[in-house]
């Protein structure tokens, strides 16, 4: 197993954790700005020990990544904030899962931006992100309809 391996593993086990505690915090009525700032001040503090711990204490970067890291943080944040206010109106399965289709843009953007060669599978790949997401709109639109009657027997009763 290369490193590489290690490093997909531990992302999407340390991604997958973000839904949980932004639903947990959701649970507790936590603000999603407060909950979204706190976690990215702690990601400055992780990140700046990992950097004096792993890298020599050797801050120095090339411009360019200040030109990416701020559209990157912005999108990130904006992103989470959202994302967090969002299950507010539904179950967590349903927003990860859209979260998740969201890979369908870079899918697109790499083969518009950087020219990757389409093939079948990867116009299958989207088209199931499609199929998905009009899958779990249907399903939203369901359970809203059998909540609907739920209430409405309740208010006749």
């Amino acid at each position: 197993m290369t490193i590489g391996y290690l490093y997909m593993i531990l992302s999407l086990i340390c991604f997958g954790f973000i839904g949980i505690f932004a639903k947990f915090a959701d649970g507790r009525d936590c603000k999603p700005s407060a909950v979204y700032t706190l976690a990215y001040g702690w990601s400055v503090l992780f990140g700046s020990l990992f950097v004096i711990l792993f890298r020599g204490a050797d801050f120095h970067v090339p411009p360019i990544v200040y030109a990416i890291a701020l559209p990157f943080g912005v999108a990130s944040a904006i992103g989470g904030i959202v994302f967090m206010a969002g299950i507010r109106y539904g179950k967590i399965s349903t927003s990860w899962l859209i979260i998740n289709l969201s890979a369908a843009v870079p899918a697109i953007g790499s083969v518009v931006v950087y020219h990757e060669q389409i093939n079948p599978r990867r116009i299958a790949v989207v088209a199931l992100a499609i199929i998905s997401v009009v899958l779990l709109w249907k399903d939203k639109q369901a359970d809203e309809a059998k909540q609907s009657v739920v209430a409405q027997s309740k208010g006749a009763a």
